[in-house]
């Protein structure tokens, strides 16, 4: 359970300036008339949490006159999180808000013999080494101040999957159910987003996350096994892809098509290179047998042996080179049909998003709607229903297909470019050794010319045409060894990252049955508490709850039509939000309300005195909480006045919230 307080509030600009006395109670009471600054003041709060206020934009059509025309401008708040304070300042037409740790120190005063004690002072001191700037708008996955303030009040950032958007929940969306701003005509519980695009912010799903986040913790365990889930799921696909990869890249290596693992293979090199060593065992025998020991034969022999050995060494580049050519052209090939099939993912992605022919519940002959029974196939035989759907597909899932087949074309085109400079590079070596056998040849020929003895250089040839091939076939061998290799290494990433996403899975359902149960007993205590409360405001209410559906008041059975109990319906949900929080140390909302002027939908002034009296009971909890509200004059029960930090009772200059610095009494 957090808890969340503002102690002090300071408005500086060029021209205008504001400062408020320090909060020290748990009810803050601001009255003033119509026009003099309640809603700025409490926009200045919610501002500088990271909310955004249109008005205070200098290019929005609407204006706030004063703060848009002011230069230099910045709000400063001081608030509490738990045991720790804080001072957030947010400078207008900035994405940043600077958060700044300080202490509350008291001084007392003395007259000058210091005998009398006069009063106290009470001064904050800032520890300015530990500043810490924030980013207000997200932008990718960079941190910002919604996450650093959700941290300190222990309220998961959890990412919500809607449709293809991903939206991550801020502070600004909690505090649609904690800012309870002015609405000419509340129709709906929540204050309304910030953005303009209220497709995915303002949908069900994200009205319901945040309703969820703020009455328990286990619901933030639960949206967080969502993320992980998701996110493993993703990384279980790829690796999958790049396994399949792996696969085809060594199928196609393999002449025989016989495939052998990794400890086969070491075992096929070992014996060939065995082989080998025999085999240059035999030619040394071979050369030590010959006859005709003398100075001349020692030269013949030498240049017969550096002819071989450069003749080995072409034979072997040739060979090299037609592996390499080989590979090349099979790198080639898995290139181009890599290209061309993520055309065809494309085509099916264009198709997929513009015609939206096929769903599971699509028939495949005229493309009719049909009412498919869960566990039966559209002609009516029984399936699995996993595996049905997989051939369905929504264009996220094309989309991260095509994401995993570039990434793989990517991977063969680096691949075919090494191949290729392996190619061009044999290609010099053996003009090279073209060049340096034409020489050999020119001086053992006019060496043999001097003696009568033929070289026989044939059995040397047949010892060394066996190792050349041999040293072919480890080569090639040791190709494939790299590609099985690192195919059993992903194929180990694979099986890990499967292992993990069913872990997160049974997780996920596991905390999804917890959180239901929790939120159930949750929703019967709040509309236990909200029956209450409404029957005490509302005359001819006879029952009030909310639905487990949608967490929405449902009054007198979904009966009740008058506009003025609006006021009514959607206060007391706050309230009753915090009677949840001060009752239950289980519920995360950080027992702070922050209430701008409720007198709207045409309520009575009895009635929405009575409403604001309700906020009375929170006391008798004895924990600590506050609830800051702003009034008209005299709309308020008499018991609440000595909460009254700010009185603005009329549009006179020195009663205005904002003040002209030049201004004086």
């Amino acid at each position: 359970m957090g808890l969340m307080r503002v102690n002090k509030l300071i408005y500086e600009g060029d021209k205008y300036y504001f400062e408020s006395n320090e909060f020290d109670k748990n009810i803050i009471l601001i009255e003033g008339d119509n026009g003099t600054g309640k809603s700025t003041f409490c926009n200045l709060i919610y501002f500088a949490l990271g909310g955004e206020v249109p008005i205070f934009r200098r290019s929005n059509n609407k204006r706030h006159d004063e703060i848009t025309s002011d230069s230099d401008n910045y709000v400063d708040l001081y608030i509490s999180i738990n045991n720790d304070n804080y001072l957030l300042r947010r400078y207008f037409e900035d994405n940043e808000i600077t958060i700044i740790p300080y202490k509350r120190v008291v001084e007392e005063i003395y007259s000058e013999d210091e005998k009398t004690l006069l009063g106290q002072k009470v001064r904050y001191v800032l520890s300015k080494d530990r500043t810490e700037i924030y980013p207000v708008y997200r932008s990718k996955d960079t941190y910002v101040f919604s996450d650093w303030i959700l941290g300190k009040l222990e309220i998961s950032v959890v990412e919500l999957f809607h449709g293809y958007n991903t939206f991550k929940i801020n502070i600004s969306d909690l505090m649609r159910l904690i800012y309870h701003d002015q609405q000419p005509n509340p129709e709906g519980v929540y204050k309304k987003p910030d953005t303009n695009s209220t497709y995915v912010s303002d949908s069900e799903l994200v009205r319901k996350a945040i309703f969820e986040l703020l009455v328990g913790k286990a619901y933030s365990e639960y949206y967080d096994s969502i993320v992980e889930e998701k996110k493993l799921t993703r990384e279980k696909s790829l690796a999958k892809e790049v396994v399949s990869q792996y696969t085809l890249l060594a199928d196609k290596m393999r002449e025989n098509g016989e495939a052998k693992n990794v400890s086969f293979l070491q075992k096929d090199i070992s014996d060939k290179e065995l082989q080998i060593e025999k085999l240059h065992e035999a030619r040394m025998a071979f050369k030590r047998n010959r006859s005709g020991p003398s100075t001349i034969n020692q030269d013949i022999e030498s240049y017969k042996s550096e002819l071989i050995d450069c003749e080995l060494n072409l034979s072997r580049m040739k060979q090299a080179l037609i592996s390499a050519l080989d590979e090349r052209y099979k790198l080639n090939v898995v290139r181009s049909e890599s290209a061309s099939e993520i055309k065809r993912i494309e085509k099916v992605i264009f198709s997929h998003d513009q015609l939206n022919l096929f769903t599971s519940d699509t028939c495949p002959y005229c493309l009719s709607h049909v009412d498919r029974a869960e566990g039966h196939c559209v002609c009516g035989a029984s399936i699995e229903e996993e595996q049905y759907e997989r051939f369905f597909y929504t264009s996220k899932e094309y989309k991260d297909i095509l994401k995993a087949k570039i990434k793989a074309l990517s991977t063969t085109k680096i691949a075919y470019d090494d191949c290729d400079s392996d190619v061009q590079e044999i290609k010099k070596e053996i003009e090279s050794i073209e060049k340096n056998i034409v020489v050999l040849r020119e001086k053992l020929k006019d060496m043999l010319e001097r003696v009568d003895e033929i070289v026989d250089i044939e059995s040397l040839n047949n010892i060394d045409d066996k190792i050349l091939q041999l040293r072919e076939d480890v080569a090639k061998l040791n190709r494939l060894l790299e590609i099985e290799s690192k195919l059993a290494r992903f194929q180990k990433d694979f099986d890990l990252v499967s292992s993990k996403a069913k872990d997160a899975e049974l997780k996920r359902k596991g905390l999804e049955v917890k959180a239901q149960q929790d939120v159930t007993s949750k929703v019967n205590a709040f509309s236990k508490k909200y029956d209450e409360l409404m029957k005490n405001t509302l005359p001819d209410c006879r029952s009030a709850k909310i639905t487990l559906d949608n967490y929405l008041p449902s009054i007198n059975d979904g009966l009740y039509r008058e506009t003025s109990s609006l006021v009514s319906i959607r206060l007391m949900y706050f309230i009753t939000l915090m009677h949840l929080a001060l009752s239950d140390k289980s519920v995360t909302f950080p027992r702070f309300l922050l209430i701008d002027t409720p007198e709207t939908a045409g309520i009575e002034l009895d009635n929405l005195v009575n409403c604001i009296h309700q906020l009375e009971e929170l006391q008798n909890y004895g924990e600590d909480f506050q609830v800051i509200i702003s009034t008209g004059l005299k709309k308020y029960p008499e018991s609440l006045k000595d909460n009254r930090v700010l009185f603005m009772p009329d549009k006179q200059k020195e009663h205005m919230l904002l003040k002209r610095k030049n201004f004086t009494k």
